[in-house]
């Protein structure tokens, strides 16, 4: 289908959270006007109140709002506009969505849909690849998705193995397989996120390349075929396939590296008529050796690191290209200035399994010499993905750049509910990653312990606590002797009298939410600022911070520590998947559920062994934080 290159001055943001607001803002400093559309949660996100045109599209759930082809062309014809950029997520690479803006009369601001569909099937580009002469990982990229096959695949290409997602991106429908007893249950969870999350539930494998780092390279074509790369990105640093800090460009990448793989990126986009933003990723050896992963037809993520070390606005250049502009410069004229990191704030505890966190969130910024990049919403739900912003730091060496980020994090007050602030703040403090070159099994193999019971906060929290409500508002002087018990981090502690005193709050004042948000200075002269929860507080004081709940009046937990025979939900999702029946035995640690939320799978386990009693639950429904899934009758004895 022929791909429009027009100007346009209306333009539909066809996403939400920090891509939404950025593309938006884009659009408004380049003299185009913007049209937000919105679900219900977002209704009073920073990108929909900045843009003078807006339109709902549905409820929260991305079925009914953002993967809702039909409700985005409607608002796209009520609103009158004139182009549609998908951001990246959600529809960003569906091919069938970008043919029905073309078809629509509007320009795509993306590549032909001819590419996304030939770049979006992993196992399509290995074949496009591979007759562009670019090397490969060996695998399986067959059509044959018969579970044996696969089966035999993966024996043959021998231990371990990667199931990717033919569709996927992100790390969704991806696992790693270490030995073949945990194939098939690894190949069933892997094909059921990938249908949540892609509707296609077809994988590929790939031998598992350790001590290998993940470098992708940006690229950019024009409508005239002109084909250019603004260098790479180094995305080593991934939990369970997803990345956590990029930076650019690569550590230890000399210019010879960089001048082959963007070669092969480059060849690569020419050989599907590429034009746009997009993305080749690469594996990279520890020899040097570089192997072919994927295309991502769409900008990044982590684009701002390229942004900032190389001078071009990527999203504005998005738009030219998408009005038929040929590129402005060529790749001698792309140099590459200084270093650039991005460390991804998400709603996630590390010292709970990274369990996702859903609230009203508070955020705060101290330093000024760094880029955050967010949705600029307080809102928070289990609908859509973990990340929360982007903290980007740029410096004339890597070094630099990591101490300014680090520096951000410290000064960075995210108050509400846990987030993995200080995990990205210890992750840039290591040794290895200061060392750089880390691999994509970093992780992993990284040793990293809660950061348990903090006493000094939990002081400041019971002070805060102790010296609000009661009718006589907020006091810096006279907080009462009457002992609190917080409880933070599985450990509950006596905060007596006397660690309540010496605080004084400077400032009071309430959040979107009405909830109350102070700062405060201790007789050191050191200053923080904390939140004031339903049941508890959340404080954080130079680069640390801490949740505490007010148990004081609790009711007393089981004696002895007794698990009950109650499996519940420890965050709002959809269950995916029931691993146990009325009537079944199950043991203490046996999966009997799966929980799908903020677009991740999360196993539920029995906490006793005995014999499922009832199920309050379904395959496929929504469920509240806490909401009582499975009754276990505890076994005797």
């Amino acid at each position: 289908m022929a791909q429009p290159a027009r100007p346009f001055t209306r333009l539909l943001v066809a996403n939400r959270g920090e891509i939404g607001w950025r593309v938006v803002r884009e659009a408004l400093a380049a003299g185009l006007t913007p049209i937000a559309i919105y679900s219900d949660a977002d209704a009073n996100s920073a990108h929909v109140l900045a843009a003078p045109l807006r339109r709902r599209i549905g409820g929260p759930a991305p079925a009914a709002s953002y993967l809702n082809i039909p409700a985005i062309l409607e608002a796209a014809k009520a609103t009158g506009a004139e182009a549609v950029h998908p951001g990246y997520g959600f529809l960003a690479e569906n091919a069938e969505f970008a043919e029905a803006v073309i078809a629509a009369g509007m320009v795509w601001i993306g590549p032909p849909p001819e590419a996304i569909r030939a770049m979006g099937d992993k196992g399509a580009a290995k074949r496009v690849a591979r007759r562009a002469g670019i090397p490969l990982i060996p695998g399986y990229d067959g059509d044959d998705q018969s579970d044996a096959t696969l089966s035999v695949e993966a024996a043959q290409i021998g231990w371990p193995v990667m199931i990717k997602a033919a569709m996927g991106g992100g790390g969704r429908g991806m696992r790693r397989v270490e030995r073949a007893e945990d194939f098939a249950a690894a190949l069933a969870s892997a094909r059921r996120e990938a249908k949540s999350a892609f509707a296609d539930d077809r994988v590929i494998l790939e031998k598992a390349i350790d001590g290998a780092r993940h470098v992708e390279v940006q690229v950019f074509g024009d409508a005239e075929g002109n084909v250019v790369h603004l260098g790479e990105r180094d995305c080593s640093v991934q939990r369970r396939n997803q990345k956590v800090l990029e930076e650019a460009p690569a550590p230890g990448v000399t210019a010879e590296m960089r001048a082959a793989m963007g070669a092969a990126a480059e060849t690569l986009a020419r050989a599907v008529g590429y034009v746009n933003a997009g993305t080749v990723e690469f594996l990279l050896g520890r020899d040097g050796a570089f192997y072919f992963l994927e295309m991502n037809t769409r900008i990044q993520v982590e684009h701002p690191v390229t942004e900032m070390v190389t001078g071009q606005n990527l999203i504005r250049l998005q738009f030219d290209i998408a009005m038929g502009k040929p590129l402005s410069f060529d790749l001698e004229g792309v140099a590459l200035n200084g270093h650039a990191i991005e460390a991804r704030l998400c709603a996630e505890d590390p010292d709970d399994g990274f369990k996702p966190q859903t609230g009203t969130l508070s955020i705060e910024v101290s330093p000024s010499d760094v880029r955050v990049d967010w949705a600029g919403t307080p809102d928070v739900t289990g609908d859509y993905d973990s990340m929360i912003a982007k903290i980007i730091a740029h410096g004339a060496t890597r070094d630099e750049a990591r101490r300014k980020l680090v520096a951000a994090l410290d000064g960075l007050s995210p108050l509400g509910f846990a987030t993995n602030r200080r995990f990205l703040r210890d992750l840039l403090a290591d040794a290895d990653f200061a060392a750089g070159g880390v691999d994509t099994g970093w992780l992993t193999r990284r040793a990293a312990g809660p950061a348990g019971f903090d006493g000094e906060l939990a002081g400041i929290g019971a002070a805060l606590l102790a010296t609000s409500g009661g009718g006589d508002g907020w006091s810096s002087t006279g907080a009462r002797t009457t002992p609190i018990w917080l409880k933070s981090a599985g450990e509950t502690r006596r905060i007596d009298g006397d660690a309540l005193r010496g605080l004084d709050v400077q400032a009071r004042g309430e959040d979107r939410a009405g909830q109350p948000v102070v700062r405060f200075t201790l007789a050191d002269g050191r200053e923080g600022v904390a939140k004031i929860l339903a049941a508890g507080a959340h404080v954080s004081l130079g680069g640390r911070d801490a949740l505490f709940d007010d148990v004081t009046y609790a009711p007393p937990e089981a004696a002895g520590g007794a698990a009950s025979g109650e499996v519940r939900s420890p965050m709002a999702g959809k269950i995916a998947a029931l691993k146990a029946a009325a009537g079944q035995t199950v043991a203490k640690g046996d999966v009997v559920a799966i929980l799908e939320s903020m677009k991740m799978e999360h196993e539920i386990r029995a906490k006793v062994g005995g014999i499922v009693a009832g199920i309050t639950t379904a395959e496929g429904a929504q469920v509240a934080p806490n909401a009582l899934l499975i009754t276990i009758t505890p076994a005797e004895g």
